[in-house]
């Protein structure tokens, strides 16, 4: 082992010891609520004879509490005996902004999943992404980053597949997202996001997905897709039994936003009455739903309508909107063939 120390983290633990082990990676920063203060990130890892090596993040965005829960719950559920191979699991990768239950870091405003690879360390969540990139990504021969709709938005169950420039790199992304198998697989071009988690994972080789399961309040199907797609990448990589996940193939709907998404905004601050539900499908110029002026009791209302035909895979879940709030996402549909061809021909 090599400890790892940078200009805001040291790190001392032995991601090669056998068994179950907890510990942290610990975060030095200094600012108006204290001097020198340490945040620790923790770390689990669970290891046992030879096999892969799975990396699986939550918190990456503090106030999206589903993947944190999951990870909580598969670490106590997960012993080194149920194993081959080794989970190093983070379920509050971003700590600070986990304890302050906010997207963004409280320490410096950035955003953790737009940090990467953070060739130039200019703070702590900077820090956060370069510590993944230099100490825990050469560990890992798959990865999985748990995300939500957050405190503001809903998504539909998702696995979340970025494209990459090496096919091979993609191919065995898309059979982590497969094996998944969440209900939906949601695919947009990576290099248009270079300083996201995944576009990282993939230019370091590492075949990498990421999620979308719910949001905005806790519901017992997004934890449950969730905690059993983990077990189904463990399965599908041989890190555990396939009879100890449900690794049979459901029907997969594919969600090709390569090109564009369809988005509704609002134009003006109001309340937004929303009309559709996610998972729907919906035809361009149908009624979004209608936007009243929080202000203005007598202007009349405006109706918002779809750009574009698709699915609803995102909703705003309140109806106070702002100008510019996204009330809804819709991505048109796919096959498993489209999504592939590029990478195939």
């Amino acid at each position: 082992m090599t400890p790892y120390r940078s200009g805001f983290i040291s790190c001392d633990f032995d991601f090669d010891a056998k068994g179950k082990h907890y510990g942290a990676a610990h975060l030095d920063y200094s600012n108006d609520e204290g001097v020198s203060r340490v945040f620790p990130i923790p770390i689990v890892s669970i290891t046992n004879g030879d096999g892969p090596t799975v990396l699986l993040t939550a918190g990456n965005h503090g106030n999206e509490d589903e993947g944190q829960l999951i990870l909580r719950r598969l670490i106590a559920d997960i012993s080194p005996g149920d194993i081959r191979g080794r989970i190093i699991a983070l379920p509050a990768l971003n700590y600070p902004a986990v304890r302050a239950n906010t997207r963004t870091s409280p320490l410096d405003g950035d955003n953790l999943n737009r940090c990467f690879p953070a060739s130039t360390v200019a703070g702590p969540t900077h820090a956060i992404a370069r510590f993944v990139v230099d100490a825990l990504l050469p560990l890992a021969d798959a990865g999985v980053d748990l995300h939500a709709g957050g405190a503001s938005a809903k998504y539909v169950n998702t696995t979340f597949l970025c494209t990459c420039e090496d096919a091979t790199v993609f191919r065995k992304s898309f059979d982590l997202a497969k094996a998944f198998n969440a209900p939906y697989m949601y695919v947009v071009d990576g290099r248009g996001s270079p300083t996201g988690f995944d576009p990282a994972a993939h230019a370091a080789d590492v075949p990498f997905i990421s999620t979308e399961l719910g949001g905005g309040w806790i519901d017992q199907e997004a934890l449950e897709v969730g905690y059993q797609g983990v077990r189904n990448v463990l399965a599908y990589l041989g890190i555990i039994a396939t009879s100890d996940a449900r690794t049979e193939s459901g029907q997969i709907t594919y969600l090709d936003a390569r090109k564009s998404e369809g988005v509704v905004y609002a134009p003006h601050e109001g309340l937004f009455e929303s009309r559709v539900d996610l998972g729907e499908e919906v035809e361009a110029g149908q009624t979004a739903g209608v936007l009243y002026s929080l202000d203005e009791v007598d202007r009349p209302p405006t109706v918002l309508k779809f750009p574009d035909a698709g699915i609803v895979c995102a909703k705003h879940i309140s109806a106070r909107v702002v100008s510019g709030t996204r009330t809804y996402i819709t991505v048109s549909t796919a096959t498993e063939h489209t999504i592939l061809r590029t990478v195939d021909d």
